[in-house]
């Protein structure tokens, strides 16, 4: 028969319960002892300690009377029973508290003698991941409000400054509980592809907790429909740009393009951003970049020309199509507040030859593609005296979502580079102007579907220093793949490089991000044994071999609401996101939901209801699961739901 197996963990249990009846007997000995010096004879026992500890057993079955428990010698010393045992009691509080104080000492080392092995809550660490003084040192609550004096110097002096006013939540440390923030001084790169809850978990709260003025871009409503009538609180300007009606948005905003472009720094401005949104294909084009500072030299020349003599967009659609238009030359020229040798240059253009005019034209069509739209024409031609204040906008910490849909995004794309560019211009000129150089609210810009519905230029220059002037950047990417594919390596690579902070979701599958992510938390020494049997006997030996503390495989299939969060100071941390249906937004978040349906009609079909989050209390795999129908919130069934039960209570109401 076969010996047993060995099992440790019978011996660990058996020296514990060791090591607690030691720690008793200790405790009823003292006790005794602290009594007879305090309220007995006011001396210690002169006893052996092992007859101190038999004795101070003895005592617990004689509870009315331990001093009868105790030899003759030392049964003068000692006090009456209330005595006896408030003594014992005080020695039991003290160890139990110095013990708790110790541990508390250890688990919170400074950051100087912590390691990337210590304890969190008693645990350890896996090697590569931040410590609990780490994340208190940098992510916690704590870590943001001392840093609030200079993220928002008009809340200096304030006491317990609400984190929302100061930073971004992102989530709990799954080891230490300790909750996490980003300041809103910091920059993000979030990566994530699909369907893995970026929106339920960290969009949707992100953008309603936006001190100041916010700018949202989208390719779905979910995030609009959820967020809008929240955010139109304490007269808070609300603004949906969906030239191509796929919200439905009653009186949405409608903005000239060509508006303001009398200056020609805002021409100059928003001539890149419809050339970067016109998204030439660097690995299919040569000089890609060449060709793209082309377009936006005659884009910025046709807006400028349009805005002088009052012109609107359809003219800048008809000069577009009509390469040989002398109109726009004919303006600059004449005109005593053109830029000048605007004229000269575009005439160049026009006149260069036919192979290079038809590359940049095509360019430059690419650039107003869109205004082909009917819809997005008429978007784009707002009535004379209505114009977009992006200055009052930003001031009235107002909030613009600007959307798109997924099946027309890339002629799109143009329209909203250029809009976000010009609305970045702007805060940049007021943070310029500001007491402390910067702007307190900040503008917060949530670029979701980046690559693909808002492709800024500027993009690697706000990552790098937006948040210093008061423009933090929330950049969503489906992969670095597809940064790669818009701006380039050598662009991606910067704004990687860039972002203060990285939120990386599971899911990912290009072998060469995943490394380069896994990577950062650095290597850990294996030490393997070998035994060999040789004629002198067998023999063992000892090596040490350097592997990656995180593998690829694990950056890959991170659960649902786990995500990997990278600061620039802290080793790795991995967080827990909740989703919106979990925190205490909830309920206006659902009020925003029904408020929002009732206005466009979007999501009123009924379909049926998820279970109620607390059903799965406990299990991050059940409390994912609602979001596996899309990062619509609380699923389709609750847009459909709730909506239009309040849109019947509404009803009922009137």
């Amino acid at each position: 028969m076969a010996a047993p197996a060995y099992d440790g963990a019978s011996d660990a249990v058996v020296l514990a319960i060791m090591a607690m009846v030691v720690g008793e007997l200790a405790v009823l000995g003292l006790g005794a002892s602290l009594g007879a010096l305090v309220f007995g004879a006011h001396h210690l026992l002169d006893l052996a300690p092992s007859s101190v500890a038999l004795s101070a057993l003895r005592a617990v079955v004689h509870g009315s009377h331990p001093a009868g428990a105790w030899p003759d010698v030392a049964r003068a010393a000692l006090p009456g029973p209330m005595a006896y045992w408030t003594s014992t009691l005080v020695v039991q509080v003290v160890l139990v508290v110095g013990t708790w104080a110790i541990w508390r000492a250890w688990s919170n080392r400074s950051v100087g003698r912590a390691t990337l092995t210590d304890g969190a809550r008693g645990r350890r660490l896996a090697p590569g991941f931040a410590n609990r003084a780490q994340v208190r040192t940098n992510l916690s609550v704590r870590a943001l409000r001392a840093h609030g004096p200079q993220v928002r110097p008009s809340l200096a002096g304030h006491h317990r400054v609400d984190p929302e006013e100061l930073g971004i939540s992102l989530g709990r440390d799954v080891a230490s509980g300790i909750e996490l923030w980003g300041s809103l001084e910091d920059s993000y790169v979030v990566l994530g592809p699909p369907r893995v809850g970026k929106g339920v978990n960290f969009i949707i709260p992100g953008v309603l907790g936006c001190p100041g003025a916010a700018v949202v871009t989208a390719t779905r409503t979910d995030t609009l429909l959820h967020t809008a009538c929240a955010r139109a609180t304490d007269e808070r300007p609300v603004e949906v740009f969906d030239p191509q009606g796929s919200a439905e948005w009653p009186g949405g905003l409608r903005w000239a393009p060509q508006k303001g472009c009398r200056d020609a720094l805002t021409a100059i401005l928003r001539a890149r951003g419809f050339a970067a949104g016109a998204g030439l294909d660097k690995a299919a084009v040569t000089n890609a970049d060449y060709w793209q500072g082309q377009t936006a030299a005659v884009v910025r020349c046709y807006l400028h020309a349009a805005d002088l003599e009052g012109r609107a967009i359809r003219d800048v659609l008809s000069w577009v199509t009509r390469p040989g238009d002398p109109t726009p030359v004919r303006i600059l020229k004449s005109h005593p507040d053109a830029a000048p040798g605007w004229a000269e240059e575009l005439a160049n253009q026009i006149g260069a030859d036919a192979r290079t005019r038809d590359q940049i034209w095509t360019g430059v069509r690419r650039a107003f593609d869109c205004l082909a739209d009917p819809r997005v024409l008429e978007a784009c031609s707002p009535p004379a005296g209505v114009e977009f204040d992006a200055e009052a906008f930003i001031r009235g910490r107002g909030t613009l979502y600007l959307v798109g849909s997924a099946d027309a995004q890339l002629s799109i794309a143009p329209l909203i580079t250029a809009l976000i560019e010009d609305l970045v211009a702007t805060a940049r000129q007021l943070a310029a102007r500001s007491p402390y150089g910067r702007l307190d609210p900040p503008l917060a810009l949530w670029l979701d579907e980046a690559a693909n519905i808002a492709p800024l230029p500027s993009l690697p220059s706000l990552l790098s220093d937006g948040g210093g002037t008061g423009i933090p950047t929330v950049a969503v990417l489906q992969s670095l793949g597809q940064g790669r594919a818009r701006w380039g390596q050598a662009a991606t690579d910067a704004m990687w490089d860039a972002a203060t902070t990285k939120v990386v979701f599971g899911g990912l599958a290009v072998i060469e991000d995943l490394t380069r992510i896994a990577s950062l938390a650095g290597d850990v020494d294996q030490e393997t044994m070998s035994r060999t049997q040789g004629r002198g006997g067998p023999s063992t030996a000892s090596n040490v071999r350097r592997l990656p503390a995180l593998n690829v495989a694990q950056v890959r299939t991170l659960p649902k609401g786990r995500v990997l969060v990278i600061h620039q100071h802290t080793p790795l941390v991995e967080s827990t996101l909740m989703p919106w249906w979990q925190r205490p937004i909830a309920t206006a978040v659902r009020a925003a939901l029904a408020q929002a349906t009732e206005l466009t009609g979007i999501g009123t079909t009924e379909v049926a209801a998820p279970e109620h989050p607390k059903q799965h209390r406990g299990s991050l795999a059940a409390e994912q699961a609602q979001a596996d129908a899309g990062e619509v919130g609380f699923g389709a069934g609750e847009v459909g739901v709730v909506a239009t039960k309040a849109a019947q209570s509404a009803k009922d109401d009137q």
